[in-house]
């Protein structure tokens, strides 16, 4: 499977950010972008998209409602690509579209599979507290992330690790990966593909939308701060302060046995803002309070005088 210094015909497909990172990686590297399919029209990050493909100089491959159209497909099959790229991208595609080039479509997920298949790795990931993660690049089928491996990179998850760190991480490390593995096809190497095993006890990795309230009662501390970090910057774990949402931004945490009622506030001055919780403190270090701001411990104090005596809940 080569092609032997000859100049790939690439599809793009994907949906900012990992396609405006990976896709700017492979237009510096000189790959030859004959197509670009962006997400749907009622997505929104679609006109930003389009704007940056259209300022390249790239074909927008453009549809009505799905890039599975008949319309589409053909439009595609027209191009005479050799191999399409995925970075990103929420709607499942087709035979009939992975038909498209001669040697399918390779996807990028931002996790080591056949663990964590799924829209939301990066969410899941730090929440349920794992050590480990990676990238992996995959031929496509017509299921999600079961596809014949192409590449993989493991690396160690940072005990300060957020959603958005994460993201970043994964994002550009998947970007220089498609770079070796196209950069091989045109070379006339052959990929090293293996099978995706079958494995049980595998852990998915579905779509989250919305934000968490924390519930002081049931949540330990350790699932606090991993919350926290899961969350941020994309979506909020929360609590309520005099009636209006208090995200959690960035807090450490200290296991201790105690008789305070959780979400009460035992340290409340400029310099340290605590949370009693079930098992120990959260020491709030970055938060938000309603349309006011974001804040730090001081500035906190300095306007809204917290006292030891109210609650977060």
């Amino acid at each position: 499977m080569g092609f032997l210094n000859k100049k790939l015909r690439i599809i793009f497909v994907g949906i900012p950010d990992m396609a405006t990172v990976c896709l700017s990686n492979l237009l510096i590297k000189k790959f030859n972008i004959v197509g670009v399919v962006p997400p749907r029209k009622t997505h929104d990050t679609y006109n930003y998209f389009k704007s940056f493909v259209l300022n390249k100089g790239l074909n927008l491959i453009e549809f009505n409602e799905s890039a599975n159209d008949v319309e589409c497909v053909n439009k595609i099959k027209a191009l005479n690509a050799d191999i399409g790229v995925v970075c990103s991208y929420n709607d499942k595609l087709s035979k009939e579209f992975l038909a498209t080039t001669k040697m399918g479509y390779i996807n990028s997920h931002p996790s080591k599979l056949p663990q964590y298949r799924g829209a939301m790795p990066y969410f899941h990931i730090v929440n349920n507290g794992e050590k480990k993660s990676g990238i992996t690049l995959h031929f496509m089928d017509e299921t999600f992330d079961t596809g014949d491996i192409v590449y993989q990179n493991e690396f160690d998850i940072m005990p300060c690790e957020t959603m958005g760190t994460l993201f970043n991480r994964t994002t550009y490390m998947i970007s220089d990966a498609l770079i070796e593995i196209l950069t091989k096809l045109e070379n006339g190497e052959k990929l090293n593909v293996i099978p995706q095993k079958k494995q049980e006890n595998l852990i998915k990795a579905p779509y989250v939308a919305g934000n968490f309230r924390i519930n002081w009662k049931y949540d330990d501390i350790f699932k606090i701060e991993r919350l926290v970090r899961a969350t941020n910057p994309f979506f909020q774990a929360y609590s309520l302060f005099r009636g209006a949402t208090f995200q959690i931004i960035k807090c450490r945490i200290e296991k201790a046995e105690h008789n305070f009622e959780v979400g009460k506030f035992i340290k409340a001055t400029k310099n340290e803002l605590v949370v009693a919780a079930k098992d120990g403190f959260v020491y709030l270090d970055i938060f938000q309070v309603g349309s006011w701001g974001i804040f730090n411990t001081s500035e906190f104090y300095q306007i809204f005088s917290p006292r030891e005596d109210e609650f977060l809940i």
